[in-house]
């Protein structure tokens, strides 16, 4: 009960009722609590020393992000008030988000994919300042493919990672031509849907400058192609100067993530977290050898124009044309109207002409 006793020290005049303890991250201890009224809130409580910073980062997060919170098309957790143990540490309690943790593989193009990318560009169009002014972190292009290119080299040291995968990735980023672009604010935080509709973000703990694929590897890894396909349509409609390069990049992303995942597992020495990632990767190679994974090659620029011309004059339909329906695939649409760009030579591009 002494964590009920902070909640009711952090947010006088709150009567809270109904308690419950959640345990599934070992650096904060979280409690979620309701109100009289029935209103949720969560509070947290470093259970570690990389809790406290856990903690400071999540509280710097919020506390940017109230900022500009009437730019954003969604709810966002605010802080009601701290209290402090016996031990120096430090109680914050928070409004708990609407909605639910959402199943990508349910979701048909339709209301999920257009407001996940309306979410997406959104935060991707903030003034930077906003992240900036509260000393949050902050990655250049060039610090991003250095960063991806570290967790190549770990995955790689495991010698547990299928050789036509390293392979892959390794080509991947030795192509500068895919890291030409300009960072954004990004949130890299789990979206929550109220049945097909995103409507909240939980915590924005990693929000800082840096790569906008970053905020796309999520539907990259888990939703259908089809679904994938749909949000980046909506996502460059909403957000026109998006790079051409982000699809490749948000699948280069979920693909390390796998790899990432497995060398924590190993060093951590969690027998079946290393199985079911060893089988993931597996999965992967297979697609691979399938043809079914997207391509990692940088796209020209020419072809970013025909591809934004496309996807405006899907997305404006007249009203002569048919019209398609919101929860219909668009892959057959897709893969007549949109042709693959032709791959531009970028001759011998070095990363100091890049940066």
């Amino acid at each position: 009960m002494i964590l009920a006793a902070l909640a009711a020290d952090a947010a006088p005049g709150k009567n809270f009722r109904n308690f419950r303890r959640i345990s599934d991250n070992p650096d904060l201890e979280i409690l979620e609590l309701w109100d009289d009224q029935d209103n949720p809130y969560t509070l947290t409580i470093p259970a570690s020393i990389a809790g406290v910073a856990e903690q400071a980062q999540l509280m710097q997060g919020l506390r940017a992000i109230s900022k500009v919170q009437d730019e954003l098309p969604l709810e966002i957790p605010s802080i009601v008030g701290s209290s402090s143990d016996g031990e120096g540490n430090t109680a914050v309690v928070m409004t708990m988000v609407a909605g639910q943790v959402p199943d990508l593989s349910r979701y048909a193009p339709g209301a999920f994919s257009q407001t996940f990318a309306s979410t997406m560009a959104a935060i991707h169009k903030l003034d930077p300042a906003v992240v900036r002014d509260f000393g949050l972190v902050e990655l250049d292009a060039a610090a991003v493919l250095q960063s991806k290119v570290q967790e190549l080299d770990k995955a790689a040291a495991t010698g547990k990672i299928p050789a036509k995968l390293l392979s892959r990735w390794e080509e991947a980023l030795e192509d500068v031509g895919l890291f030409r672009f300009h960072t954004t604010v990004i949130s890299q935080d789990s979206v929550y849907v109220d049945g097909q509709s995103v409507v909240a973000l939980s915590d924005f703990s990693h929000l800082s400058i840096s790569d906008p694929a970053e905020d796309l590897k999520y539907l990259a890894g888990g939703a259908l192609p089809s679904t994938f396909e749909d949000a980046l349509l909506h996502y460059k409609s909403n957000r026109e100067n998006a790079d051409e390069n982000i699809q490749q990049r948000a699948q280069l992303y979920s693909e390390l993530e796998l790899a990432t995942w497995l060398t924590h597992c190993l060093a951590v020495g969690e027998e079946k977290a290393i199985s079911d990632a060893e089988a993931m990767l597996a999965d992967l190679a297979e697609q691979l050898d399938a043809g079914s994974l997207r391509s990692l090659r940088a796209a020209s620029f020419i072809g970013l124009g025909a591809a934004a011309a496309t996807a405006t004059a899907i997305l404006n339909t007249s009203p002569e044309a048919p019209e398609l329906q919101a929860d219909e695939p668009m892959d057959e649409l897709q893969h007549e109207d949109m042709p693959e760009a032709p791959v531009q030579d970028m001759g011998e591009s070095s990363l100091d002409e890049l940066f």
